[in-house]
């Protein structure tokens, strides 16, 4: 085999490779001779097939299938044995000729491959000197009560109430249909509970809030609760069997049954294992000190979340590149056939700045020397299946067999890798630099964080 690299440029070059008749003409004999014990042909028993006749059969797609698949060891090979820093993989040149393949006489290939070379990169934006933004959350005594109200509310138990309704109410209302202002002779009559923060009739709400049992309106069965459609309403609202049709008319006149509202658990120790595990709060004060300690946590990683996009996009920013553009658009364009190559440059915009950022971490991780062991990578796993399961609140389980299986996916593997560097990346980044605290409300921290995943998405 001959193989060779010319430079075209420092991001671009040509792999010249020559398969030649001794690299591939054994593996050819030895495939022909497997095909001749498959294969049966008519007239002949089973492995009795003369190569002869096999070789004309399948003699050019076996030796296709032979050269191509040296072609690749061969390449891959060099490529590694180079340590060629390449983006995308390699593709055919452009003058790269068709194979002619000639099983009577067997002969050298040539191959011609164009290659995108990384830039050499010096990162800037990751020493002390550098300086970025982080946020100190203000979290407010209100949302404190909120918080607490709300678990309060979740281990409160359901009582019926016979006035002063509230938008969390759950009220029942029994209704007949109307004709005109007045109900209508034998018109249809049905009942429906629902929330009264459903109501998708403002004015309808207004005057329900602050009512009382017995209370009557009249309404639009179509628009009562909001986000439904025609179908939920038939069912739901209307009662109607499935497929049952039965003209009736929009307009009904309803009247409220019942009230059922939650009463808020009382603040005693029942209340508080229930809210916060055994014994781990003992007053309201507590209480509320716990769910602050819970809120700062989740903001922390919210926060840190946001500072870490505030540094990904100044290092893409700040670290400028050249590209081999060019080639980048043919390898995006022949793993994506299909795709219109006009349609390949909208979109290389935001595949460049994808690319950039991969080539700033791949850098970063090489001077910074991260790596992740097997060890931490099954430690990260085991953290996600915690966090999950703990929402299902299920603590008792054998978490190492779920760990097994999700390591058994590749591709989850590969995720599973590409996060954990990332965080261990960010974490050596967020040592390094020099952080400025900003104090900030929670309501515009909320918008910041808003601001930034709609940006995400429209990236």
């Amino acid at each position: 085999m001959k193989i060779e690299k010319q430079h075209i440029d420092d991001l671009n070059a040509v792999i010249k490779l020559t398969i030649e008749k001794s690299d591939y003409e054994d593996s050819f004999n030895n495939e022909l001779k497997n095909y001749k014990n498959k294969v049966q042909l008519k007239g002949f028993r089973k492995g009795k097939t003369p190569l002869s006749s096999i070789k004309k059969m399948y003699g050019k797609s076996v030796l296709l299938d032979v050269v191509n698949k040296t072609l690749q060891e061969k390449l891959s090979g060099y490529l590694v044995e180079e340590k060629l820093d390449i983006l995308g993989n390699p593709i055919p040149s452009a003058d790269q000729e068709q194979m002619d393949i000639d099983i009577k006489e067997l002969k050298d290939f040539n191959f011609s491959f164009d290659i995108g070379l990384a830039p050499k990169i010096d990162i800037k934006g990751v020493s002390e000197s550098d300086e970025y933004k982080e946020f100190d959350i203000e979290i407010p005594d209100n949302l404190l009560q909120e918080e607490l109200d709300m678990r309060r509310k979740r281990h409160g138990k359901q009582v019926e109430a016979e006035k002063d309704i509230v938008e969390e109410d759950l009220i029942l209302i029994k209704a007949n249909e109307l004709d005109g202002r007045s109900e209508k002779e034998k018109g249809h009559e049905t009942g429906f509970s629902m929330l009264v923060s459903r109501i998708g009739d403002d004015d309808l709400k207004k005057k329900v809030i602050g009512g009382k049992k017995g209370d009557t309106f009249d309404f639009d069965i179509n628009t009562i609760e909001k986000d439904v459609d025609e179908k939920y309403v038939k069912k739901y609202l209307l009662n109607l069997d499935e497929g049952e049709e039965k003209e009736i008319s929009k307009d009904f006149k309803g009247v409220i049954e019942k009230i059922t509202r939650v009463e808020l658990a009382e603040l005693n120790q029942e209340f508080f294992d229930q809210a916060f595990g055994k014994d781990k709060v003992k007053s309201e004060v507590e209480a509320k000190t716990s769910i602050k300690d819970e809120l700062s946590a989740f903001y922390e990683k919210q926060q840190k979340s946001l500072v870490y996009r505030g540094i990904m996009d100044a290092l893409i920013e700040n670290n400028q590149m050249e590209l081999p553009d060019e080639f980048l658009k043919r390898w995006l364009n022949s793993n994506n056939p299909d795709v219109k190559p006009e349609d390949i440059d909208k979109e290389y915009n935001s595949f460049e700045k994808n690319l950039r950022w991969s080539l700033i971490k791949s850098k970063l991780a090489k001077d910074f020397n991260i790596e992740v062991s097997p060890e931490e990578l099954r430690e990260s796993v085991k953290k996600k299946i915690m966090s999950y399961m703990a929402q299902y609140q299920q603590p008792d389980f054998d978490v190492e067999p779920m760990i097994n299986n999700y390591l058994g996916n590749r591709e989850q593997v590969e995720k599973e890798y590409e996060e954990a560097m990332a965080e261990k990346l960010f974490d050596e980044i967020y040592n390094k630099v020099t952080l400025k605290p900003e104090k900030i409300s929670i309501e515009d921290f909320r918008e910041k964080v808003q601001e930034i995943n709609k940006a995400i998405n429209q990236s």
